[in-house]
């Protein structure tokens, strides 16, 4: 039989404690601050919000940018400045579960080649990351605007930015049930923000008749586009009313191009009398023109003026530097990506009587100034008119 449990035997050591009567000072250290995430760890809108001392749906509202959040000034700095220095980045794959959008905008341009269209991207692109979306760009020069589209809704995107263009190319119902925002066109069927290119092309009618011309020559696309009909429709109109004639030999259709440019001034410097003033419906045509005279040993601007339309950069580095008509591309694509993120914001109430004025007046024609520079003068002496 097994005898009771055995106790264990427990040794117990007892120091020797010296207890003084000194009086000693006692030092309270505050509480360390938590030690910082690991550069592994997620920044959340949680240490945002403690940080800045404000709840988390605050913090929310703030860095979500909600158009309609009611957050007071002060709070914002600091729930910003908080994010900025914790390095929060925002989770837009859970931001867009929970508003049920992908927050990026399709852009679909002509040419991507064409410093202007960059000009209106970059305006568009300004606007939309400052709002918080990202911009998918694509060039239909080499793909055609249906599959591109495809591609975007493909992705989920919340809406698009389109030139008239590559909407009039699209079928019917491609774009039923779509944000979609038409560049420098305005339409009936579809919101679009445009430039005044009628009065682009008055302009710069006005700008060469002042000068004495009465021999002039248009080169611009054949293309159904609004920008370039309307130019060539305000310079028609402006010299007919002087009294002056055109030939058809005297209107070229050329591509919208520096080699469309080149091809149209050759044919122009083989008519008698020769032009003494030519309108072109962009710079890039413009550009071509002057190089075509500069190679046959034309002197621009003594024996022949140009004038092109848009302002891009390359318009003042050439010799001579080119007097255009300036088009606000940047202000254009600034408010194409407003205008559709108007539409995008108010996707599901019927917006309010604030909202729609502001759309009307980003939907009013921006207005074009004429840059009288070197390649335009006055007629040259012994000029047949």
């Amino acid at each position: 039989m097994q005898g009771p449990p055995r106790k264990e035997k427990l040794d117990i050591f007892v120091l020797p404690i010296r207890i003084s009567t000194t009086p000693r000072r006692i030092f309270f250290f505050p509480p360390m601050p938590p030690a910082p995430k690991p550069p592994s760890a997620r920044v959340t809108i949680r240490d945002v919000a403690a940080r800045a001392g404000v709840s988390q749906p605050t913090a929310s509202l703030v860095l979500g940018k909600h158009p309609r959040a009611r957050v007071a000034p002060a709070t914002r700095e600091r729930v910003i400045a908080a994010a900025h220095a914790l390095g929060y980045r925002p989770n837009v794959v859970a931001r867009s579960l929970v508003q049920g959008r992908s927050f990026a905008l399709g852009v679909v341009v002509p040419d991507l080649r064409n410093p202007y269209v960059m000009d209106v991207v970059a305006g568009a692109e300004r606007v939309a990351s400052s709002a918080g979306y990202a911009v998918l760009l694509c060039d239909r020069s080499a793909r055609p605007a249906a599959a591109h589209l495809e591609t975007l809704l493909s992705r989920q995107i919340d809406g698009v930015l389109l030139d008239a263009a590559g909407a009039a190319a699209l079928p019917d119902d491609a774009l039923r049930g779509v944000n979609v925002v038409l560049i420098d066109e305005p339409s009936d069927r579809w919101p679009g923000v445009a430039t005044d290119a009628r009065a682009a092309g008055r302009l710069a009618a006005e700008h060469l008749l002042a000068l004495g011309h009465r021999t002039f020559a248009f080169i611009g696309p054949a293309a159904d586009v609004h920008a370039f009909r309307m130019r060539e429709r305000g310079f028609a109109e402006t010299v007919r009313a002087a009294g002056v004639s055109m030939p058809s030999e005297r209107w070229r259709r050329e591509p919208a191009t520096v080699a469309g440019g080149q091809h149209a001034m050759r044919a122009l410097l083989a008519l008698r009398p020769r032009p003494t003033a030519v309108f072109c419906a962009n710079d890039l045509v413009a550009i071509g023109a002057v190089k075509q005279c500069l190679t046959q040993g034309v002197s621009l601007p003594d024996q022949l003026s140009v004038v092109g339309c848009d302002d891009i950069d390359m318009a003042r580095l050439i010799t001579p530097e080119l007097t255009t008509i300036a088009i606000p591309a940047r202000e254009l694509g600034a408010r194409a990506a407003r205008l559709l993120l108007s539409y995008i914001e108010h996707r599901d109430d019927p917006p309010d009587p604030v909202t729609l004025a502001a759309r009307r007046a980003l939907s009013r024609p921006l207005p074009v100034r004429l840059m009288s520079r070197a390649s335009s003068a006055r007629v040259p002496a012994g000029a047949v008119s």
